[in-house]
């Protein structure tokens, strides 16, 4: 195999691929990627035996062949070459030797044959959506999705499709987000309603690819698979399903609040990382506790630990009657920043109950509800 590349070209794609290569893995095949050649085409595939990615690029064939090479080693080479052509070529053996004018090195690559066999991605049903759309709807819900949960289903965020309309949620049972918008949706009329839970972990790895925000992304489902096509650069992106049943979300909101406070967004996040500097995360969860005191249109956070304490007071407007509730200072905090809106109205009704946060001003058509369940004061 011998192939000319230009270097941005092959540094992008191999950049890429390397979402879903394994760093850790008994398999030395899925830390590689596989590199094919045929024509004026040349494929990228990586695979971590839960994701994938298939890129194809142009480069000048001169002999046609596949190998699979170490992602990381072959990563940094590139990164590091000079501008110009990178030449990559292999012998017999699998030896690929990699070279930009003065430079060259050589790797040991392995047998295509062995890289593992790829799931089935044929599409069953999907919908397109605006990548700036579904990257906002991402953001607002993965925040709040477990990492490591006995339960599978919260490690994932809950997509539901219906019409033009689309729901993302996720939960860990200590915050649930919720995030609904009506838009333009493509390719729904044969699929009236769909449901799916997507891998967190996977969802963080799209993230970095949706960078158009006004260009399509295809999504399609098969019983086991979801794919994420992104024509414009000729890259499909694949990933396991999390099998089972979603929680009852709808049944974990408040619905009898008694207290409403609307707060600065930016004002209340700052306070509350102000009495997080006191806390000790890694002593527990109960340890990084701000002290949350509503009363007359005021707002008064304190927060003491083995480190020190402090005491913070902002403005607000309230309705209702006093309240003081605690609340884990980084759950908090994660919700207050993907919230990305200036004004919040939070919704309570007693120190044992969730604490809702939607926007100030709602929009029926394009909204979010986060919950954050507190701590116990003592």
């Amino acid at each position: 195999m011998k192939i000319k590349f230009d270097r941005p070209t092959l540094l992008d794609a191999v950049g890429t691929a390397m979402y879903s290569v394994s760093s850790k893995n008994t398999i030395a095949a899925v830390e590689g990627i596989l590199i094919s050649c045929e024509g004026d085409t040349v494929t990228l595939v990586s695979y971590d035996l839960e994701k994938g990615m298939n890129i194809e690029i142009r480069a000048e064939v001169e002999e046609e062949g596949a190998c699979i090479i170490n992602a990381q080693s072959l990563f940094s080479i590139i990164k590091l070459m000079p501008a110009g052509i990178i030449t990559l070529e292999t012998n017999e053996f699998w030896r690929a030797k990699i070279s930009c004018g003065s430079s060259e090195f050589e790797l040991n690559g392995m047998d295509p044959r062995e890289f593992p066999t790829l799931p089935d991605i044929v599409n069953e049903t999907g919908f397109t959506i605006k990548q700036g759309d579904l990257k906002n709807m991402i953001a607002q819900t993965l925040f709040a999705v477990a990492q490591n949960d006995a339960r599978p289903t919260f490690n994932g965020a809950y997509f539901k499709v219906k019409g033009n309309h689309i729901t993302a949620v996720g939960c860990d049972s200590f915050r649930l987000a919720i995030r609904e918008k009506t838009c333009e949706l493509g390719n729904t009329e044969d699929t009236p309603e769909m449901s799916f839970i997507i891998p967190g972990k996977t969802l963080s790895e799209i993230m970095k690819m949706l960078n158009e925000p006004e260009e399509p992304v295809n999504i399609s489902l098969n019983r086991k698979q979801v794919i994420f096509r992104f024509e414009k650069k000729n890259i499909t992106f694949f990933s396991r399903l999390i099998e089972g049943e979603y929680i009852d979300y709808e049944r974990i909101i408040p619905k009898n609040s008694t207290i409403f406070v609307d707060i600065d967004t930016e004002i209340f996040g700052g306070a509350i990382e102000r009495a997080s500097l006191v806390t000790d995360e890694s002593a527990g969860k109960n340890k990084s506790l701000a002290r949350c005191h509503f009363y007359d249109n005021k707002l008064e956070i304190t927060s003491v630990s083995v480190n020190g304490k402090v005491r913070d007071e902002i403005s607000t407007a309230h309705e209702g009657g006093e309240i003081e509730i605690g609340f884990n200072c980084r759950y908090l905090t994660e919700a207050l920043k993907a919230s990305q809106c200036d004004k919040l109205r939070l919704s309570l009704s007693s120190p044992y109950i969730s604490m809702v946060i939607e926007p100030l001003e709602a929009d029926e058509n394009d909204k979010f509800i986060f919950l954050v369940l507190p701590c116990k004061l003592k």
